[in-house]
């Protein structure tokens, strides 16, 4: 990418702070020896009043800027304002430093569906992934920030050896890849390194052996850059049709998660993106390396239609209708009438107690009783066109430091212009909040009339967010945020602790029983940006993530009712002065303390440590 792009023409205006935006454009990207090559170029061109920082809140981009803007990605529509402002930020750090989004620029700006998204528990999200894993042709790519011999490794190993099976069935090979993050001292000399099956088949990976996948050309790479620069990206893409982004690992968790299914264009995006981020030779290529996505004949399909759509995806009363009407006979569901309290969910009866404990927490009790069958962690989106989206990533930094400079990457502008362009709401889900970057600008969004409304999990990694220079528990955030308000920004400032829908009241991280683990910001209804990013400071500043923004209010609409369905977080917001209590005015007993002095730091380093090499799901 470097070479690539090093010499690309930028010239800018000083006068009324115009600057030009000019990039040899390549359309076409492919690899050789793990780096981008091509032959066809093209320019675009941005002209107008945007500020040389990309960071500066002060400056609106003018109507030319838009218009350049739209220029400047294949949306197949012109995209909202709102969408346009934020992605004349975008362009401005890519200008900057085009490498900086872990994506070729030409790709950027691309354009795609959302058919199915997952707002749940670990396995179900598995459960898709091992669905289109077993429904692959080709080639698969799959990045997880951290792998761990559980559940939910073994149902991936299980989906392996069933495609091996089926390959071999079709004499057909297929090419797997795959990257994880497990921080070794040899990543000071080499940051990725390919793992060998010797390495694989301990204890704590137990991939499968290649004896068990014969049909399966298996390679895994191992990348990290020391100290902080962790590969906490999580995505797969199956034959360059279909890419899963997700917030969770491949490990067992108490987490609610979330997962979108993207089809169209921006396949090919997160493809660039799954080589740059590989950047080795690959033994062998990808077989699909110099094939472009290709868009179905037939357009695209939704709901069951979906080619990779299956009868786990079903939920609630006209999901269990579906399934009858779907299922097979040796595939029977129970036609007994389920009790009182149970619901259809995943494919079968069950309370939403023990759906919530399938995610590694078996012996967590309701709080609340469910007899409402609204509850639905699949959200089938419906049928839609096309809609522009843009790859928003960061790569990996190791430097522990914090500089203003390390925020000019897609992600954390692209955070920083949704706060900052957002006329009515913003809405963030997150398991931590407390980056400065992302702090200021809630409290200067709410200052200037926009309700900012934030879902965060009490007492997530608190060891390692007390730590100096991190930013604090989300605790102690909330009632700095609330100390900084006037009374009327506080009326708008509206935050509250993840509540599981099974329970009456927040539960503190710590306890490892209903945790918040999703990834998601949308803004005034309209664009959305989810993927792997946290809003804390290891996110802002040091980790590698992928996300997606995408510019469709129907399906944000979809995302926040589905929310709202399978969690109790809206009931619990917290008091003006950022502290909780419940219906009796009694705070949580359940808060941890986080030591002071040496122990307490230590204490953090460690957590700190597991969080960085994935242990403690981040």
């Amino acid at each position: 990418m470097k070479k690539l792009y090093r010499d690309h023409q930028r010239r800018r205006f000083k006068n009324r702070g115009i600057r030009h935006w000019s990039v040899g454009v390549h359309r076409d990207v492919a690899t050789e020896g793990g780096h981008p090559t091509s032959e066809k170029h093209h320019e675009l061109r941005i002209t107008g009043g945007v500020s040389t920082d990309p960071l500066s809140l002060s400056i609106e981009p003018t109507r030319v800027d838009l218009d350049r803007a739209a220029e400047c990605g294949d949306f197949g529509r012109r995209p909202s304002d709102l969408f346009l402002r934020m992605y004349v930020d975008i362009l401005a750090a890519i200008d900057r430093e085009p490498w900086s989004g872990v994506i070729s620029p030409p790709l950027l700006g691309s354009k795609g569906v959302v058919t199915m998204s997952i707002i749940s528990v670990i396995p179900d999200i598995i459960q898709h992934h091992c669905d289109c894993i077993v429904a692959a042709r080709h080639e698969i790519f799959l990045a997880t920030n951290f792998w761990q011999a559980s559940k939910s490794s073994q149902k991936i190993c299980q989906a392996l050896k069933e495609l091996s099976r089926r390959a071999e069935q079709r004499g057909e090979r297929v090419v797997v890849k795959a990257m994880y993050d497990r921080a070794h001292l040899k990543m000071f000399t080499h940051n990725r390194v390919y793992v060998e099956e010797e390495e694989w088949l301990k204890e704590v990976v137990m991939l499968p052996k290649r004896s068990e996948i014969p049909w399966i050309d298996f390679e895994l790479v191992n990348y990290h850059r020391p100290l902080l620069g962790t590969f906490h990206a999580k995505f797969m893409i199956v034959d360059r049709k279909v890419a899963l982004v997700a917030s969770n690992n491949i490990q067992d968790r108490p987490n609610m998660e979330m997962m979108v299914h993207l089809e169209g264009p921006i396949v090919d995006s997160l493809y660039d993106t799954a080589l740059l981020c590989w950047s080795k030779p690959m033994h062998p290529p990808l077989p699909l390396l110099n094939e472009p996505y290709q868009p179905p004949e037939s357009g695209y399909k939704f709901g069951m239609d979906n080619e990779y759509s299956t009868l786990h995806n079903l939920d609630g009363t006209k999901g269990a209708e579906l399934y009858h009407s779907f299922a097979h006979q040796d595939q029977p569901i129970n036609d007994t009438p389920p009790e009182a309290d149970k619901v259809f969910i995943s494919g079968r009866y069950q309370t939403v107690t023990e759906h919530l404990n399938a995610g590694d927490q078996p012996n967590t009790h309701a709080t609340v009783r469910q007899t409402s069958s609204d509850y639905a962690p699949h959200v089938l989106h419906a049928a839609h066109d096309e809609c522009p989206m843009v790859l928003v990533n960061r790569g990996p930094r190791g430097s522990p430091t914090n500089p203003r400079r390390a925020l000019r990457n897609a992600q954390d502008v692209a955070w920083l212009a949704g706060l900052k362009y957002a006329k009515k709401k913003v809405f963030i889900q997150s398991p931590t909040l407390n980056a400065r970057p992302v702090v200021e600008g809630v409290l200067k969004a709410v200052r200037r009339g926009v309700e900012c409304t934030l879902y965060i999990d009490v007492g997530f990694n608190d060891g390692g967010e007390a730590l100096p220079g991190q930013g604090g528990t989300n605790e102690q955030v909330a009632k700095r945020m609330y100390g900084e308000l006037d009374e009327r920004g506080k009326q708008r400032l509206r935050m509250f602790w993840y509540t599981g829908r099974d329970q009456n009241k927040p539960i503190n991280a710590s306890a490892k029983k209903r945790n918040c683990h999703i990834k998601l910001m949308i803004i005034d209804d309209e664009v959305g940006i989810v993927g792997n990013g946290n809003q804390d400071t290891q996110s802002w500043y040091h980790s590698q993530e992928v996300n997606v923004m995408i510019d469709n209010p129907r399906v944000c609409e979809e995302w926040l009712d589905a929310i709202r369905r399978n969690q109790n977080t809206h009931l619990h917001e917290l008091g003006k002065d950022g502290i909780y209590r419940d219906a009796d005015g009694n705070v949580l007993t359940d808060s941890v303390y986080v030591e002071s002095g040496f122990l307490g730091v230590i204490k953090g380093i460690r957590s700190s440590i597991a969080r960085v090499r994935g242990k403690s799901g981040p």
